[in-house]
C-alpha cells in the first residue's frame, strides 16, 4: 500500500509537472483571436505597442526588439508566411548620429587669424571626409537653374578642384513662397556645385554673428562626397582679403540685381573635415499571403504601417516637447496603424480564396528617421517592383471620433476614386478623398509613390498629442479604427480582383483639391 502510494504521488507530480510544462509553453504562444476585425482587438494591439515596457519603439532598442516579435508571433499564429525570407524580418542599418573627429581645420592663406571650431566652422552634418588645399571662387548663391528662371553662377569661372564660396540660402531669406525654394536648398546647392567640379564648399552663414548650426545629419541629405563647412562673416571677409566689398555688401548686391555675381578670389584655403558617423540596425517586418487566382497572384498589393515612434524624445528627435525626456508612446502614430496591419492581416488570411492578388503585409521601421525603412524595401523589394499594384499605407488611423477619413493619393491611378467610391456605398464611414495626397513625403508612402506606384494613404488627422508624451491609447477611437479597417478590407479584396494593375499617374502640384 505504502509503495502504491508513492507511485501515485510521483505520477501525480510528472503528470502536474507536465501541465504546468504545457501551460508554460503555451505562455509562448499566441491567440490569433477573432478572424473579424474586433474592437478589443485592435485595444490590445495599441495598448501593448504603445505601453511604456515598449519605451516608445525607437530603432535597434530593446522596446523596439520587443514589438518585432510581438508583431511576428501574431503573424505566425495567423498563418502568414515571411515574404522572400526565412524569418519576416528585412534588417538594415542608417546613420544615426555624426559627431567631431579629430582633425577638423581651417587656415586661409596669408591671415594671422587662428579658427576655432563650432565657434568660427563648423562642417555640415552629412559632408564627405577629406581635405583640400586650393583656391577659392565666390558663386553668390550657388544657383544653376534652367527653369522658369534663369540665373547662373557657373557660368563665367571654373570651380574645378576648387573652394566655391556662397550664401546658404537665397535671394528672399527664409520665404516659404520663394520662386527659388528648390534651388535654395543647401543639399541642391552641393549637388549643383559637385557636378561643376567643385572640390569643396564653404557656406557663408546668412547675417553677420549668426550662430552656426548644430553639427546634425540629416537622413534626406545623403553625403555629398565633398567637404562642406560653414563659415561666419569674418572667416569670409578673411578670405576676401583685399577685395574692395566684404561679404555683406556682395550680398546687398546681388539682391539687389537679382542676377550671378561670381569671380576668382586671390586666396588659398586648407581645410579638413573628419567626422565619425554612428550606424543603427533597424528592422522591417515583411509577410505575405498569397491570391487565388493563377494569374493576378503573382501580382502584389502592399498593406503598410510603421511600428517605430521617437522613444525618449529629446533635442532633434522630431519630439515637439524637446526639453523633456519622457516615453513617447505614439498610440496614433502609428501604434494605431501597426495594428490594422495585424487584424486586415487575419481577416485576409482566413479569407484568401477572396483574393486574387496576392498581399505583401509590411511594418516599417525608422520612419520617424525619414521614411528609411520604407526606403530600404523599394531598394531592396521580397518580390519584383514591377509586380506591385499599389501600396496602402495607415499612418495615424486612431482618431477618426466621428470625422472624416482622409485618403490621400488618389490621384495616383485614375481607377482609385470610381473604386472608392464602390467600396463607401457599402459602408457608413465618411470619407474625404485627396487627389494629392496630403504632400507625398510625410509618410511612407512616399518612397513607393517615387517608384511610380500607385498609392493610397488613410490618415485621420493630425491633433495636438502628436510626437509628444501624451499620445497614448485611451486617447484612440477604438470603433472609428474598426469602421476604417473594415473599409479597408472590402476595398483590398476589390483591388485584388480587378483584371488590370492599376496604371501609375504622377500627381502634380496643382492636382491638389478635395473630393468629398
Amino acid at each position: 500500500m505504502k509503495d502504491l502510494l508513492h507511485k501515485t504521488v510521483i505520477t501525480l507530480i510528472i503528470i502536474v509537472g507536465g501541465v504546468i510544462i504545457i501551460n508554460k509553453s503555451n505562455k509562448e504562444k499566441i491567440d490569433p483571436g477573432s478572424a473579424e476585425i474586433m474592437t478589443f482587438e485592435i485595444l490590445e494591439h495599441i495598448k501593448y505597442l504603445s505601453s511604456d515596457k515598449l519605451e516608445g519603439r525607437s530603432p535597434g532598442t530593446e522596446g523596439s526588439k520587443k514589438a518585432i516579435k510581438y508583431i511576428s508571433k501574431h503573424w505566425e499564429a495567423q498563418g502568414i508566411i515571411p515574404a522572400g525570407t526565412k524569418k519576416y524580418e528585412q534588417a538594415f542599418s542608417y546613420i544615426n548620429k555624426v559627431s567631431l573627429g579629430s582633425r577638423n581645420i581651417l587656415r586661409v592663406r596669408n591671415s594671422k587669424s587662428r579658427y576655432k571650431i563650432k565657434k568660427d566652422f563648423i562642417p555640415i552634418g552629412w559632408s564627405g571626409n577629406g581635405k583640400l588645399d586650393a583656391e577659392v571662387v565666390f558663386v553668390g548663391y550657388g544657383f544653376d537653374i534652367d527653369d522658369s528662371l534663369s540665373w547662373n553662377d557657373y557660368l563665367n569661372v571654373d570651380v574645378k578642384n576648387k573652394w566655391v564660396l556662397m550664401f546658404s540660402d537665397g535671394p528672399d531669406g527664409n520665404s516659404p513662397h520663394s520662386p527659388y525654394g528648390y534651388h535654395k536648398k543647401m543639399y541642391n546647392k552641393v549637388i549643383a556645385a559637385r557636378d561643376r567640379g567643385a572640390g569643396g564648399i564653404l557656406f557663408a552663414e546668412r547675417i553677420e554673428n549668426e550662430k552656426l548650426n548644430p553639427l546634425v545629419y540629416r537622413q534626406s541629405a545623403s553625403s555629398a562626397g565633398l567637404p562642406i563647412i560653414q563659415i561666419t562673416h569674418a572667416i569670409a571677409n578673411d578670405i576676401l582679403g583685399n577685395n574692395e566689398r566684404t561679404i555683406s555688401e556682395l550680398r546687398l548686391i546681388v539682391d539687389k540685381e537679382l542676377s550671378s555675381l561670381s569671380f576668382i578670389i586671390d586666396r588659398k584655403v586648407s581645410a579638413s573635415v573628419n567626422l565619425n558617423l554612428e550606424k543603427e540596425t533597424a528592422t522591417n517586418i515583411v509577410g505575405l499571403i498569397e491570391g487565388s487566382d493563377p494569374v493576378l497572384k503573382n501580382e502584389y498589393i502592399i498593406i503598410g504601417a510603421h511600428y517605430d515612434h521617437l522613444g525618449y524624445g529629446g533635442h532633434m528627435s522630431g519630439s515637439l516637447n524637446p526639453d523633456s525626456l519622457q516615453i513617447h508612446n505614439g498610440a496614433d502614430d502609428n501604434a494605431s496603424g501597426t495594428a490594422g496591419v495585424l487584424e486586415l492581416s487575419h481577416k485576409l488570411m482566413m479569407n484568401k480564396n477572396l483574393l486574387g492578388r496576392s498581399i505583401i503585409t509590411i511594418c516599417f521601421d525608422a520612419e520617424e528617421k525619414g521614411l528609411l525603412g520604407s526606403k530600404f524595401y523599394t531598394q531592396n523589394p521580397s518580390k519584383d517592383l514591377e509586380q506591385t499594384a499599389i501600396m496602402i499605407n495607415m499612418d495615424m488611423i486612431g482618431r477618426l471620433n466621428e470625422n472624416a477619413i482622409t485618403i490621400g493619393g488618389v490621384g495616383s491611378a485614375i481607377i482609385l476614386s470610381n473604386i472608392l467610391e464602390d467600396v463607401k456605398n457599402k459602408h457608413a464611414l465618411t470619407i474625404d478623398k485627396n487627389i494629392g495626397g496630403m504632400d507625398f513625403g510625410r509618410s511612407d508612402h512616399a518612397s513607393f509613390y517615387r517608384e511610380n506606384i500607385p498609392v493610397l494613404f488613410f490618415f485621420t488627422g493630425a491633433h495636438e498629442d502628436y510626437h509628444k508624451p501624451s499620445d497614448d491609447w485611451d486617447k484612440i477611437d477604438y470603433q472609428g479604427e474598426k469602421d476604417i479597417l473594415n473599409f479597408l478590407y472590402d476595398l483590398i479584396i476589390e483591388l485584388s480582383m480587378i483584371k488590370e494593375k492599376p496604371g501609375f499617374t504622377e500627381v502634380t502640384n496643382n492636382d491638389t483639391d478635395n473630393q468629398s
